[in-house]
């Protein structure tokens, strides 16, 4: 019972650096295209890049209390690239192969990817 509450307790926090990363990405987005006449595809990757960072700095301190290492850095880095990977596909099969809205891709994405990047995080990057 006690391992479930400390489980929830990080996923929480997990959520709460990714709605932080996410609104750091969307900011960096659109201040690198509105300030500095960024092309969006460039402003969008570099931003992803930036806010990777920031989330791992997030969660290493916030989330999992945990010592910095190039180790860790690196397997945050995968599963952040596994995600990204994960993500285009499953936009691609619903879009492109089912033809749905791609409103439910999103959906999708958001409900998968979080659990399966906390998951693979907890135990494996922060371990």
């Amino acid at each position: 019972m006690i391992l479930r509450k400390q489980i929830f307790s990080k996923f929480i926090k997990y959520s709460l650096v990714g709605c932080i990363s996410t609104f750091i990405y969307f900011l960096s987005v659109f201040i690198l295209v509105e300030s500095f006449n960024k092309d969006p595809l460039y402003a969008s990757v570099i931003s992803f890049i930036f806010m990777t960072l920031i989330s791992f700095l997030l969660n290493r301190k916030y989330t999992f209390g945990s010592t910095f290492s190039k180790g860790k850095l690196f397997r945050f880095l995968i599963v952040s690239l596994a995600g990204f990977i994960l993500n285009f596909l499953i936009m691609y099969l619903v879009i492109r192969v089912f033809s749905f809205h791609y409103s439910i891709g999103e959906l999708i994405t958001t409900l998968i990817i979080p659990l399966i990047n906390f998951t693979l995080n907890n135990y494996w990057t922060f371990k």
